[in-house]
């Protein structure tokens, strides 16, 4: 029945990621946990994004950008072997508040009509994406982190979910090969993820039917309250931590 749950929220969610441009990790971790326990989630959780990617890029081919590719490549694959080498040994409570803070504060980005006052270039998203490809191998995903740069840039939302999922293709392949390499993957990981993969592959399908239908406009402004609802999620989950940080600063 938990795993029945799991791929029915799984299908919602991934059909949400497609048209937010992401977030699946962050609504999907805790329907994971419950069943694979808190250990498993981000070996479970690489293998379906992954897959659901693969579909993704199936499906917006033509759309990718492939120069914003090519700047991504190198420092995803540096990023994501960092981060993995970390995620047995660090705690990520503080990172995953300062995380949720960056999302949140997304909406004052975005608040206004106005264009950004630094415009993202190409080469911006190397640098970028080293960050973000090691927190997500440390702490499992960071959601639609990097979307407020993609949507700085000025891509369509076909473009954006096309050249997204091609990074992420190789930002969870990169993860798995080395949640294996230190002994994360077991069978029944593999087993979770290819399941939750699966679903996944068959609701962007469904995703990508709803977003045909809706605006560039009204697209930008759904990802980017995804992106402060997911930061939200991400505080409520550690609010633990958030309590014991104010206490130790009013103490």
């Amino acid at each position: 029945m938990q795993l029945i749950l799991v791929l029915i929220g799984a299908f919602v969610v991934f059909i949400l990621s497609t048209l937010t441009g992401g977030g699946a990790s962050l609504l999907l971790m805790p329907l994971v946990a419950v069943v694979v326990g808190v250990k498993a989630v981000a070996p479970v959780m690489a293998i379906s994004i992954g897959m659901s990617s693969t579909s993704k890029v199936a499906l917006f081919w033509k759309d990718i950008d492939w120069k914003l590719f090519a700047w991504l490549f190198p420092s995803t694959i540096i990023g994501s072997v960092l981060g993995a080498m970390l995620f047995a040994s660090m705690s990520s409570d503080y990172l995953q508040i300062l995380i949720g803070l960056l999302l949140v504060s997304t909406v004052f980005q975005f608040k206004k009509k106005k264009q950004p006052r630094f415009k993202i270039k190409a080469w911006h998203f190397a640098p970028m994406g080293l960050v973000v490809a090691f927190l997500s191998g440390l702490i499992g995903g960071v959601g639609p982190l990097m979307n407020s740069a993609y949507l700085n840039y000025g891509i369509s939302k076909e473009s954006l979910l096309g050249t997204r999922a091609a990074n992420a293709i190789l930002l969870h392949t990169t993860k798995i090969i080395s949640y294996a390499y230190y002994g994360y993957v077991t069978g029944e990981v593999l087993k979770f993820g290819v399941l939750i993969g699966v679903t996944s592959m068959v609701a962007v399908y469904f995703g990508k039917l709803i977003l045909a239908k809706i605006s560039d406009n009204f697209f930008r402004q759904i990802v980017v309250a995804s992106m402060v609802l997911s930061g939200i999620l991400m505080l409520w989950k550690n609010w633990d931590v958030v309590e014991r940080v104010f206490q130790t600063y009013q103490s």
